[in-house]
C-alpha cells in the first residue's frame, strides 16, 4: 500500500508539471502567432499610414510652391516639414511596454535633385511667333469705312477716333454721337461716344431737404463706350472706355486688349468689316494694326526639372517613394509611376483644329543638392527665382504653327508615365483629337508632338511660363 501511495504522489506530482509545461508551451504558441502576424500587420499599418502622410506633406508643399508662383513672391522662403519614418511612435495598445511586441520602426530620406544619375529635362520647341517689341510693325492707319482680312493675329487693333464738336453742340444741331461698328464672324463690336450727362452735374446741399444740381462749367458731357455682341448674345454693354471726352482730341480703343473678350474668339484667317455710324459723323475715323512679333521656327526652351523626392525604408510595406516634379505629385513603387497630383501642363481643345497648351514650368536650381535620412523629421525650404516669368511667346491666339514637348530621362518607368499622362492631358482631359498630335516614348523619354491642321496658318495657342525654384532640405529645428 505505501508504494501504491508512493506512486499515486509522484504521478500526481508530474501531472503539475505537464500541465505548467503546456500552459507555458500555449503562451509561446500565442507569443509566436502575435509576433508572426499580429506585429507585422500592426506595422504594416503604421508604414501606409506615414506614406498617407507623406503624400500629404506633398500635396501641402506643392500648394505652398502653387502660392508663391501665383503671387510671384520672389524671393520669400517657405518651409514645409516632411516626417521622415515611423520609428515606433505610432505603436500603441497595452503591448508596448514590452519591446519586441512592437513592430520596427521604419525610416526615410529625404533628397533634393537626386532622383536619377543623369538630370530629367524639360524641353520645349515649336515655330511660333516670338515677341519682338523692338521689330514692331504697324498697318495704318486705314480710314474707315473699309473691309480688311487678316491673315494673322495681330497684337493689337486700334480705332483711332474724334469728335468734331462737343455733345451740346451735337444735339443742339440735331446731330447724334458718333459710332464704329466691326463685324466679324459671329461677333460685333461697337465703339460709341456716347452722351453722358451725370459728368457734368454736380450736386451740393446745405442739409437733407435742399440739394442743389448745378453744370460744371468746360465739361462736354460724352464718354466713349465699347458694347460686344458674340453670337447674337451682348456680353460686355456699354463699358466706359474714356469719361468725359474732349472735342477734336484723339482716342484709340485696342479691341484685342482682353478685358474685351476677342482673343479667344476670332479665328484667323479673319475678314472684318469697319463702318461709322451718326450725323454729323466722327472725324476721320481709322484703324490701325499693330504686329509686334515675329514668326521663329524651332524656337527652343529647355531646362533641367530636378526633383524633390522623399524615399521609404519601409519592413512591412512595399518600398515607395514620392516625389514632386513639374508641379506635380509621383508615387513610384516597383511596378511603375503614377501620378497623385498631374504636372502643370493643361491642354484645350477649341474647335476646328484649334489648340491651347498652358505650362508653367517649375523647375528647381540644378546647383541645389542636398540630402538627409533617419527618422526624426526634417524640412525643405523654398524660394522662388527672380528669373521666373512668362516666355516670349506672342501673346495672340493662335500663335504656334506646331510644337513638340520633351522629357528627357534615364528612368523608363518615368519615361511610360509620362507618356501616359500627355496622351491622356491631351485626349481624355484635353479633348484633344488624336488626328492633331502624336505622343511615344524613346530611348531616353517620352514626347508629345502637336500639329493641329495643316494649311499653312497657326492654329495652336501657347503660353508657357518658367517658375524656377531654390531649395535646400535640412532636419527639422536646425538652424
Amino acid at each position: 500500500m505505501r508504494c501504491g501511495s508512493a506512486g499515486s504522489g509522484r504521478e500526481q506530482a508530474l501531472s503539475e508539471v505537464i500541465g505548467f509545461v503546456l500552459i507555458i508551451g500555449i503562451v509561446m504558441a500565442a507569443f509566436s502567432l502575435y509576433l508572426v502576424y499580429g506585429v507585422p500587420l500592426q506595422g504594416r499599418e503604421n508604414e501606409i499610414n506615414h506614406m498617407n502622410d507623406v503624400q500629404d506633406q506633398f500635396i501641402a508643399y506643392k500648394i505652398n510652391v502653387d502660392s508663391l508662383w501665383t503671387n510671384h513672391q520672389t524671393g520669400l522662403a517657405i518651409s514645409t516639414s516632411f516626417p521622415l519614418g515611423t520609428a515606433g511612435q505610432t505603436a500603441q495598445g497595452s503591448t508596448s511596454i514590452i519591446p519586441i511586441l512592437q513592430p520596427v520602426g521604419s525610416s526615410g530620406s529625404l533628397a533634393i535633385n537626386q532622383r536619377t544619375t543623369t538630370p530629367e529635362i524639360f524641353t520645349i520647341s515649336s515655330t511660333s511667333y516670338i515677341s519682338n517689341t523692338s521689330a514692331a510693325t504697324s498697318v495704318g492707319p486705314i480710314s474707315i469705312p473699309t473691309t480688311q482680312t487678316y491673315s494673322n493675329a495681330p497684337s493689337s487693333l486700334l480705332i483711332n477716333l474724334s469728335t468734331p464738336n462737343a455733345f451740346w453742340n451735337i444735339t443742339s444741331t440735331g446731330g447724334t454721337p458718333g459710332s464704329v461698328a466691326i463685324t466679324g464672324s459671329g461677333w460685333n463690336v461697337s465703339v460709341n461716344v456716347t452722351p453722358d450727362i451725370s459728368d457734368c452735374l454736380i450736386a451740393s446741399s446745405s442739409n437733407l431737404n435742399n440739394v442743389n444740381v448745378t453744370y460744371q462749367s468746360s465739361c462736354y458731357g460724352s464718354d466713349i463706350t465699347v458694347t460686344v455682341m458674340k453670337n447674337g448674345v451682348t456680353t460686355l454693354n456699354r463699358a466706359v472706355v474714356y469719361s468725359n471726352i474732349n472735342p477734336n482730341t484723339p482716342y484709340s480703343i485696342n479691341l484685342l486688349d482682353a478685358a474685351y473678350g476677342l482673343q479667344s474668339t476670332i479665328t484667323y484667317p479673319a475678314t472684318m468689316t469697319f463702318s461709322t455710324i451718326g450725323t454729323p459723323p466722327l472725324t476721320s475715323p481709322t484703324v490701325t494694326t499693330q504686329y509686334a512679333y515675329k514668326a521663329q521656327s524651332n524656337y527652343t526652351y529647355s531646362v533641367p526639372l530636378g526633383a524633390i523626392e522623399y524615399s521609404a525604408s519601409n519592413n512591412y510595406w512595399i518600398p515607395q517613394s514620392y516625389y514632386t516634379q513639374m508641379g506635380g505629385v509621383f508615387l513610384s513603387q516597383i511596378d511603375g509611376i503614377t501620378y497623385k497630383l498631374p504636372p502643370e501642363i493643361i491642354f484645350v481643345n477649341n474647335g476646328n483644329g484649334n489648340i491651347t497648351v498652358n505650362i508653367i514650368v517649375i523647375a528647381y536650381d540644378p546647383a541645389n543638392s542636398g540630402a538627409i535620412g533617419g527618422t526624426s523629421p526634417a524640412q525643405v525650404s523654398t524660394s522662388l527665382d527672380s528669373n521666373s516669368g512668362s516666355l516670349p511667346y506672342a501673346p495672340v491666339s493662335p500663335n504656334t504653327w506646331n510644337a513638340s514637348i520633351n522629357i528627357t530621362t534615364p528612368d523608363p518607368n518615368a519615361a511610360t508615365m509620362w507618356a501616359n499622362y500627355l496622351n491622356s492631358a491631351a485626349n481624355q482631359t484635353g479633348g484633344i483629337p488624336t488626328t492633331y498630335y502624336t505622343v511615344g516614348t524613346v530611348t531616353n523619354g517620352s514626347y508629345i508632338q502637336l500639329n493641329g491642321i495643316n494649311d499653312g496658318n497657326p492654329h495652336i495657342t501657347l503660353q508657357v511660363a518658367a517658375a524656377n525654384l531654390s531649395a535646400n532640405v535640412q532636419s527639422a529645428g536646425s538652424s
